[in-house]
């Protein structure tokens, strides 16, 4: 079995991702109030620490997860079948949960072969070579792609005759609006195939003290995680933000329905960014969003399956009901 790894984000395409950086903080730090996706934050230090997230105890939406995964590894086998597929999955990251899956897709004879898609070169190379150490021996194959998630799709479209697994994990549908959501899964479901299936994880709503312990660890994870932000833009646009004089902030927002993390700037200042020639204002206090976790109802989550050319076969569930991941058939 082979284990490949291919950069998709090379040349034209850099440099289109480049831009795409640059004119998003712009926006971002043009607005009232000031605003920046968390995607930004990705890059390969940024990767790591959100492993570390995934990893602490109160972060409960993979701490579900895994739960589920473990519990119902059998499920989704089933659902699978005897066919071979290929299992692709969208911000792979360091592939930690799937990794019980892969284990018991093996043990069980399956044949397969497993797509991790992600935005991080070192993340995607890294996760590589550890399932080559791991399971070298194993019927699955391996093709990493550093990639969009949509270029590293249309990059394996032309494989047509097997049935793909697309996995989006880790509640990272709620990063996006609901619109954008719609979108998002709208264009999945484009690149896939009749028959073909996609499994979602969505945290659901629940108490809100349990919501805000999540996000605000006693260690401070996710204010390193957020105030990375700064460094990146520090780094590819020549920026001078001093991430000392910045703290983060979690909260869950009634309004939006998601959890909303605010970078504060404690005093007033002036950013200076030199790939935009731009000075950007920071008052006292003033705060800029970095993160946007919607939490979804059972009853969203199956409007935008349905919406979006999608069959729920079925929803697994951990045991408090905190987050389910979806299975769904793309209908055409």
């Amino acid at each position: 079995m082979s284990f490949q790894f291919h950069n998709l984000r090379s040349g034209a395409a850099t440099s289109s991702s480049d831009d795409q950086f640059a004119q998003t903080v712009l926006r971002g730090l043009s607005g009232k109030p000031k605003c920046l996706p968390s995607w930004l934050i990705f890059d390969d230090r940024g990767s790591e620490i959100f492993t570390e997230i995934t990893h602490l105890e109160g972060y409960h939406p993979a701490q579900c997860e895994y739960e589920i995964f473990n519990k119902q590894k059998q499920a989704i086998t089933d659902i699978l079948g005897n066919q071979t597929f290929r299992m692709i999955e969208l911000g792979a990251g360091d592939g930690g949960k799937t990794q019980i899956l892969l284990q018991y897709f093996i043990q069980n004879g399956l044949t397969f072969e497993y797509v991790p898609i992600d935005i991080s070169e070192g993340a995607i190379k890294t996760l590589v070579s550890s399932l080559e150490s791991r399971f070298g021996e194993g019927s699955m194959s391996v093709t990493g792609l550093a990639a969009d998630y949509f270029d590293g799709l249309r990059a394996i479209g032309e494989q047509s005759r097997v049935r793909k697994f697309v996995l989006f994990l880790g509640s990272t549908i709620g990063n996006f609006e609901l619109p954008s959501a719609g979108n998002f899964v709208g264009n999945l479901s484009e690149c896939l195939n009749e028959g073909d299936y996609i499994m979602i994880g969505f945290d659901l709503m629940k108490h809100p003290k349990t919501l805000y312990a999540a996000y605000n660890d006693s260690t401070g994870v996710f204010e390193r995680f957020n105030l990375h932000l700064l460094d990146v833009i520090n780094q590819k646009l020549g920026a001078n933000f001093v991430k000392e004089r910045y703290v983060q902030q979690g909260q869950y927002n009634p309004q939006s329905h998601a959890v909303e993390s605010f970078v504060y700037s404690t005093c007033e200042q002036v950013v200076f960014i030199e790939a935009l020639a731009k000075e950007f204002h920071f008052t006292a206090w003033e705060p800029m969003q970095t993160e946007h976790s919607y939490k979804y109802t059972q009853l969203e989550i199956e409007m935008l399956a349905e919406k979006n050319g999608c069959r729920i076969v079925t929803h697994l569930f951990d045991a408090n009901k905190h987050f389910v991941n979806s299975i769904w058939e793309v209908k055409k």
